[in-house]
């Protein structure tokens, strides 16, 4: 896609005009025309002069003729500054658009001047290039803007109407148009002057109006495909993004699924090879190879469960109805004898009565809010706390108050979500408090696969780093976005929103699927 199709797009000139004036500046065939032009009339000059030695035209024709090409030499210098600012999508392209908009007034003004010139020592109404005007009017309605084109069209009929009505009164000597076969006396009458003024004025706006509908059909057609090859541009760099993003989780998946096996292969070889003969550091060697094989083990099942997410029909959303209470509930009941083990205070609040249904897929939902509570009991000490609530989005509980909302939420309203907030008194993942739009991520976020905070590393808790990545992937596909708000040794407060179900008569909810 050239580089000039975003900025020019943009503008408020419709987008074919701008991309014609390029295409004008580009092959410089309006100039070209003008070098045929004089070399076809001195030819015909130099012919008719030899081949019919009495006909005599009157020496402002040759002068006129001489003047076209000098005001080619003119347009040509300047067609070549303006070219690069039209090509340059660094420039100003609206200044860049409207200079080249003038430049090409400027030279079909010229042209008409020039071309009456012509016609007023070449037979004026009675010369049938009169045409010529037609040409020049339809060159501008394609060109430049309607009104632009309107100036042009009455420059047109003024130049031409004045000059019939200066030989018509005498004010301008007349020359036939062929010197040799003499005149009709046609330019002496007033009917058949004012005949040809009306007709030569009717052509011109007819050309003027069939131009600028034609030119609209054009218009809306090249809009459409500069939005099309914008929409294509963005696809490939999307399927670029996920492919790149695709070889580096592979990379990263192998090198993180190694590193637990090649621990447990090294203490299982000292076992084996008799290196340890107490009883008591055998078990725990043999505890610590267990260990690491529930750590791959579960590196295995999160990139099982990520790779399903992500490969998953993109349909699955918008067809699915989840809801969110019956959900967090069964969460609440799998995950609370871990959090007595640890100990951990685990409380879930959902409302009693009537259901807050989302429009997501239940077991991709499961998948999305067990790992916060999972991350949630991980990463709070002993003798902390975690609470999970559902609300609805127009009635959030303290816990879930936001800042101001991103425009993609705002625009929508908050009754259009449901909310889960999973809040923890953990040991927190920096100093946070942003929301996450559509997926929409810097490089090195939580949210990226394998990426662990600090603190984490730090206290030496066991993880892959790919909760947050599978929240992220789920959102992003389901409508729906997230807020963080944590500080480091104060907890964290993930709020989910997810797009409320409308309720449709007939539609059974899918169970929701524990893993």
């Amino acid at each position: 896609m050239p580089d000039t199709i975003v900025p020019i797009a943009a503008l408020p000139a419709t987008a074919a005009k701008p991309y014609a004036l390029l295409a004008l500046l580009q092959v410089h065939w309006f100039v070209r025309l003008r070098w045929v032009f004089m070399a076809s009339a001195l030819a015909a000059l130099a012919v008719e002069r030899f081949a019919v030695p009495t006909a005599r035209r009157p020496w402002p024709v040759l002068v006129i003729v001489l003047g076209v090409a000098a005001t080619n030499v003119l347009w040509s210098a300047i067609a070549r500054r303006l070219r690069p600012q039209l090509e340059n999508p660094r420039a100003d392209q609206r200044r860049a658009i409207r200079n080249g908009q003038i430049f090409v007034s400027a030279q079909i003004a010229t042209d008409l001047l020039l071309l009456t010139g012509i016609l007023a020592w070449t037979g004026g109404a009675e010369n049938p290039m009169s045409w010529f005007y037609l040409f020049h009017v339809a060159i501008s309605g394609l060109l430049l803007r309607t009104w632009q084109a309107a100036i042009q069209g009455a420059w047109a009929i003024l130049l031409y109407g004045g000059m019939c009505l200066a030989h018509l009164s005498g004010w301008l000597a007349y020359y036939p148009f062929l010197p040799q076969a003499g005149t009709s006396g046609l330019y002496a009458l007033p009917t058949y002057v004012a005949a040809v003024v009306v007709i030569n004025a009717v052509a011109i706006v007819g050309t003027l109006y069939f131009t600028d509908r034609i030119g609209s059909v054009l218009d809306r057609r090249a809009d459409l495909l500069i939005k099309t090859n914008a929409a294509l541009e963005q696809s490939r760099q999307a399927i670029h993004d996920l492919q790149h993003r695709r070889s580096r989780f592979m990379q990263t998946a192998a090198h993180q699924l190694k590193s637990p096996l090649a621990m447990a292969q090294t203490m299982a070889s000292l076992v084996r090879d008799g290196v340890m003969n107490d009883p008591e550091s055998v078990r725990a060697t043999c505890e610590r190879i267990a260990r690491r094989c529930q750590e791959g083990s579960t590196q295995i099942t999160e990139l099982l469960a990520l790779t399903r997410i992500r490969d998953g029909d993109p349909r699955r959303h918008a067809l699915g109805r989840a809801d969110l209470a019956r959900v967090v509930r069964e969460l609440c009941a799998k995950y609370r004898a871990e959090a007595a083990q640890k100990p951990v205070a685990f409380d879930c609040r959902t409302p009693e009565e009537g259901e807050l249904q989302a429009r997501v897929d239940p077991t991709d939902l499961t998948d999305c809010l067990g790992a916060l509570i999972e991350n949630a009991i991980k990463f709070t000490p002993p003798g902390g706390s975690v609470l999970v609530t559902v609300t609805p989005g127009q009635r959030p509980p303290p816990a879930c108050e936001l800042p101001p909302l991103p425009a993609a939420i705002a625009q929508r309203g908050m009754a259009d979500f449901v909310l889960v907030a999973v809040e923890d008194t953990g040991i927190g993942l920096g100093d946070v408090a942003e929301f996450l739009v559509d997926g929409t991520t810097t490089a090195g976020s939580m949210f990226d696969a394998f990426q662990r905070g600090d603190a984490a590393v730090a206290a030496g808790i066991p993880g892959a780093g790919l909760g947050l990545s599978i929240v992220r992937e789920v959102l992003e596909q389901a409508g729906g976005c997230i807020h963080v708000r944590s500080r480091p040794g104060a907890g964290s407060t993930f709020t989910v929103l997810l797009p409320v179900a409308e309720q449709r008569a007939g539609v059974v909810e899918q169970p929701a699927a524990a893993t």
